[in-house]
């Protein structure tokens, strides 16, 4: 054999084992690549299902829960779909369990929704999961899904429902103040629910009336008045003293949740 044809014998095993290897490196960072993506998209489904079980507990509009459950069982789906093929996924890869038909009989019980949050942290964490609502409603809308009328409709509501809870919280923890004769605490609540109605930049019928019983209301403090307790110090109180609500939802938001 020429030194040649040695050359070329010995030189092409090794390039065919290098051409197979970067297509092997190639096919494996596509993998990773899809695994990475159903991962991302896993997570943006549990954060919605986080906020849509929220939401179940504040507010018990059936119509807007349903559709965003609608979206939920999308990205679940999008996320199975994404997964790489033919390989048994490790614990760290596998999508989380989620019973699609369980929370929409929940949905579908129509509780009476809480009408106080337990603390300005729990207001936070509200307005967090509003915000994920929101913006899963905003990308049904760009995929034609629902009409901009529709989205524009839910967003209306949804701010209405998150400034009455606050309104309502701030209303039951001044009431409460009031209660126990802490006048500058409860002034200070009542003073910070009649801020938010003042500066909403939507109008509301009752927006004028919770506007003036939060001045009476204020005006009593200081003109030794007493407040009665009425169902909103009532719920306020309730809640303190339950852990967790019926959905799951803890005391402290920042707790981590299991749903």
């Amino acid at each position: 054999m020429s030194a040649i044809g040695m050359v070329i014998a010995l030189a092409l095993p090794i390039a065919l084992l290098m051409l197979g290897m970067v297509f092997y490196g190639r096919h494996q960072q596509k993998q990773q690549s899809k695994r990475m993506q159903a991962r991302l998209i896993a997570s943006r489904a549990e954060e919605l299902q986080e906020a849509l079980e929220f939401l179940m507990v504040v507010d018990n509009l059936q119509e807007l829960q349903l559709l965003v459950l609608e979206r939920v069982e999308q990205l679940y789906q999008l996320a199975r779909e994404t997964r790489p093929e033919g390989k048994v996924q490790v614990d760290s890869e596998a999508l989380p369990p989620v019973d699609i038909e369980s929370l929409r009989h929940k949905i579908l019980e129509n509780k009476e929704p809480r009408i106080v949050l337990k603390s300005d942290r729990e207001i936070r964490f509200a307005k967090q999961q509003f915000s994920r609502v929101l913006k899963a409603l905003g990308a049904m809308a760009k995929r034609k899904q629902i009409s901009a009328t529709t989205l524009n409709e839910y967003r209306r509501y949804l701010r209405l429902t998150l400034l009455e809870r606050e309104v309502d919280t701030f209303t039951a923890q001044g009431d409460v103040a009031a209660e126990r004769g802490d006048v500058v605490t409860a002034s200070g609540y009542y003073k910070a629910a009649r801020k938010l109605l003042i500066e909403f930049d939507l109008q509301y019928p009752e927006k004028n009336e919770r506007i003036r019983d939060l001045s009476e209301r204020t005006n009593a403090l200081f003109n030794g008045g007493l407040i009665k307790e009425d169902k909103l110090s009532q719920a306020l109180s309730r809640e303190a003293d339950v852990e967790r609500d019926p959905h799951g939802i803890p005391s402290d938001p920042e707790e981590k949740r299991k749903y």
